[in-house]
């Protein structure tokens, strides 16, 4: 079984992020298959959480937090509950907006292909792909990894060995740090594909958390971590 894991961070009681996750989780109870799914929202200690208590009632998703220290903290909390089955990642504000089937992207992930990684779009420019494809499974791209965002956190499908290959994610940084180091630490040492170039994926909303100082968050009284 998938377990779709979704990482949240709502900054203020008035902040829309939770709304955002919301509506990304009613989209995957209507698009996604195949089905049963467990859907994991994991959330950067935001001060109010009894949205997600709510969340958790209406849903019957499982909800983990804990101290404020960036998307990489969020991950390693929700990577316990993964265990050995692959998992789906995107964060709380990627909408699906159309049917995605897991099919294609569970089979390049299993013994016959061996990825580690499949990427379900949106795609970044500038990769070096090459086309693939086999009779009753269809087409992908295999993307070399050495080169650009090959991984990231946009939208994918991974095996549990990426993180045997690569470890944990880094904490206490932005997001957009966060990606870019572990982009850089993936680089040649795993195996990406990608189903599509663009669909079927939205990027909503216009309130944005990830260039967000972790650590100036955490503590504004600027005395840092004791």
């Amino acid at each position: 079984m998938v377990t779709v894991v979704v990482t949240t961070y709502n900054p203020t009681p008035d902040a829309p992020r939770f709304k955002y996750a919301t509506r990304c989780i009613e989209a995957f109870d209507e698009y996604l298959t195949p089905r049963p799914i467990n859907i994991h929202l994991t959330d950067d200690g935001s001060p109010d959480t009894q949205p997600l208590m709510r969340m958790v009632a209406t849903h019957r998703i499982s909800v983990t937090t804990g101290n404020h220290n960036g998307i990489g903290a969020s991950l390693n909390r929700a990577l316990k509950h993964v265990g050995s089955e692959p998992w789906m990642y995107t964060t709380d504000d990627w909408l699906l907006t159309e049917s995605l089937d897991l099919e294609l992207p569970l089979w390049l992930l299993g013994p016959e292909v061996g990825y580690d990684l499949v990427r379900l779009g949106p795609i970044h420019p500038n990769l070096d792909c090459r086309t693939k494809f086999t009779a009753g499974h269809g087409w992908w791209l295999d993307v070399d990894s050495r080169y650009g965002f090959a991984f990231a956190t946009r939208p994918f499908l991974a095996s549990p060995s990426l993180v045997q290959k690569i470890g944990p994610f880094d904490e206490g940084m932005n997001a957009y740090d966060t990606e870019r180091q572990y982009s850089n630490r993936c680089a040649g040492n795993i195996l990406v594909a990608a189903i599509n170039l663009a669909g079927p994926w939205e990027h909503i909303g216009e309130f944005e958390v990830g260039d967000r100082d972790v650590a100036a968050a955490a503590f504004p009284d600027g005395k840092g971590a004791s």
